[in-house]
């Protein structure tokens, strides 16, 4: 006679299941508990977080690949994610695509978005911005100490000194101007500033701890729900115990009374 073999008692699986589950987030908690008491002293509040990955999740680093520009071998633009920079300080935003950049004569730069201009002086402080009737623009570049101008249409036009008045011309002696390479020094300083004031280490630890960093709406649920398992531990385990001490009992009471 083949003899049956007992199925495990369902709760004790449960219970181990749930308790491997749980493990993680109780780690989390734990951890980033422990470093929140002690905010002031590992000051937290004041370290900023650097890591690309941590500071993607949140979208505070600048998306899409940079174009940078530079004029007269001093001035650097940049558009990246949406912002643009003169010398790795933020101008303004932007959603227009940057063309390019070029000087008319030494103390005007003319950013060329494709539907607008950004005039700015020498120290790259905004003048004006412009939207002259040719637009969109394909190119900039310089004819001597002149601006010119290519149109989506094929068309050139040369501004006067002063970016006041443009005439339709020829692009014969046209110096474009082209994109060039972003070092990696502009691309750190250029994602500090996209950033602002940046993500401190406490934001980030008190989101883990909250379950924020997951999801901004739905993540505390998930610290809810380890709350909740080891409620389901703390009633399984006890009833495991309770369940297992009830057994031994009886065996116990079953052998004292049935001895052969």
């Amino acid at each position: 006679m083949t003899r049956q073999h007992k199925k495990t008692f369902p709760w004790f699986i449960w219970h181990r299941r749930l308790g491997l589950v749980a493990l993680l987030l109780l780690i989390i908690l734990a951890i980033t508990g422990i470093a929140l008491n002690h905010t002031e002293e590992l000051k937290l509040d004041h370290k900023t977080v650097a890591n690309d990955w941590i500071l993607d999740w949140y979208g505070l680093n600048p998306k899409g690949e940079a174009s940078s520009f530079v004029i007269n071998n001093n001035a650097r633009i940049t558009q990246w994610g949406g912002k643009i920079f003169f010398n790795g300080n933020l101008l303004t935003d932007s959603s227009d695509t940057l063309i390019g950049a070029a000087a008319s004569g030494k103390y005007i730069l003319v950013i060329a978005l494709s539907n607008s201009l950004l005039l700015l002086d020498d120290n790259g402080e905004l003048i004006e911005q412009t939207s002259p009737g040719f637009m969109p623009i394909k190119k900039i570049g310089n004819i001597g100490e002149l601006i010119i101008v290519e149109t989506q249409d094929e068309n050139f036009y040369v501004a006067d000194k002063n970016i006041v008045s443009w005439q339709q011309t020829d692009n014969k002696d046209a110096q474009w101007i082209l994109p060039v390479e972003l070092p990696t020094y502009w691309q750190q300083r250029i994602k500090r500033n996209w950033r602002g004031t940046g993500l401190t280490a406490e934001r980030v630890i008190l989101d883990l701890h909250s379950g924020r960093i997951f999801n901004a709406r739905w993540g505390v649920y998930i610290m809810d729900a380890s709350a909740i398992i080891m409620l389901l531990l703390g009633f399984s385990g006890s009833w495991i115990w309770w369940s297992r001490k009830q057994k031994m009992s009886s065996k116990k009471h079953f052998q004292k009374h049935h001895r052969p």
